[in-house]
């Protein structure tokens, strides 16, 4: 096996794009290292190309642009998600949970050890768990869980606003965003906005169904295990108090909606009519996210509604003027 021989110009392709990715002021990703490679092959491919290394560090802050707006993204949803599920884990009670048990025990005979239909158990399960959940809208702390998804929404749609700047700025090369300035002015654009409290209770209902699900098969699972009292009650607390999956779930799904929703209603006051969708170009993209890429550019409107599925990291993308976010550039 024989060794390649380096092409000349590779050494200077990799500090181009370095030197791009460094303008951006974005993290080192898999992503990032993984575009270099192909920027630098494609840079030895046209190496006579006198402008190949300045197309390299475009190519480099555009990537290092992408990288930074994932992790901001994944930042804000982290953030949020932890503060919503704080507040969840104080509505939960035990005394409640252990009423459930004991309710559930009785009304499907456990003490006289019968063993009800599986599917009219899950069923009746599901039920009275639901109806717990929905019962902690009683709660003073449900305001607060409230006002949180509210938040974390319009943190969403501020991101996305902001993004859809970052993307127009680095389509028209302008460089020197202030993203933590431009998320400011952004977040506080939405405190006028009166539908994200019909959001909020739209996702908190989503929110409620998830963990009811999660609940109901828990307590049903257990049911049929034939587990005594305390281990079904220890089950169920668990499940509520603990880093509950349906939480985290639906605020990130709900953000992710948000940004996109956010970035869309931008481009529709600056007078957009064609977008591009943009998927986040790595190994975790899947065949609808692609063929909605490969779709581009789509009239607003008649494009697929984003987020495609949860934990979807494709954005929409279009020129804009620049003019009416000048402030958000140092």
């Amino acid at each position: 096996m024989t060794n390649r021989t380096a092409h000349p110009i590779e050494k200077f392709a990799r500090e181009a794009f370095a030197a791009g990715w460094a303008l951006s002021g974005g993290p080192m990703t898999e992503r990032v290292r993984t575009a270099c490679e192909t920027a630098v092959l494609i840079a030895t491919e046209a190496a006579d190309d006198p402008d190949v290394l300045k197309a390299t560090i475009d190519l480099g802050k555009l990537e290092g642009m992408w990288a930074l707006l994932f992790q901001r993204r994944e930042e804000q949803q982290a953030r949020h998600a932890a503060e919503v599920r704080a507040l969840w884990r104080d509505l939960a009670d035990r005394d409640d949970i252990a009423a459930l048990v004991d309710r559930l025990r009785h009304q499907l005979g456990v003490f006289e050890a019968r063993s009800p239909e599986q599917r009219r158990l899950r069923d009746d399960v599901l039920a009275a768990a639901r109806a717990m959940l929905r019962a902690l809208a009683d709660r003073s702390g449900f305001t607060a869980l409230r006002i949180a998804l509210r938040n974390a929404i319009a943190a969403g749609r501020a991101e996305g606003v902001v993004n859809a700047v970052a993307i127009a700025a680095e389509r028209a090369g302008r460089i020197g965003l202030d993203w933590n300035l431009a998320f400011k002015d952004a977040y506080q654009a939405m405190e006028r906005l009166d539908d994200l409290w019909a959001d909020a209770g739209s996702w908190l209902s989503r929110m409620i169904d998830g963990v009811a699900d999660d609940l109901g098969r828990t307590l049903a699972d257990g049911l049929e295990a034939s587990l005594d009292r305390d281990a079904l009650i220890d089950a169920a607390g668990e499940l509520l108090t603990g880093d509950t999956e349906a939480v985290a779930f639906t605020v990130d799904w709900a953000m992710t909606t948000a940004a996109d929703e956010g970035a869309l209603a931008l481009y529709r006051s600056e007078g957009v009519l064609q977008i591009d969708i943009i998927s986040a170009g790595d190994g975790r993209v899947c065949s609808s996210c692609i063929d909605a890429e490969a779709g581009s550019p789509w009239h607003i409107g008649d494009q697929p509604r984003m987020p495609l599925h949860p934990a979807c990291r494709c954005c929409y993308s279009a020129d804009v003027s620049l003019a009416h976010f000048a402030s958000w550039f140092l």
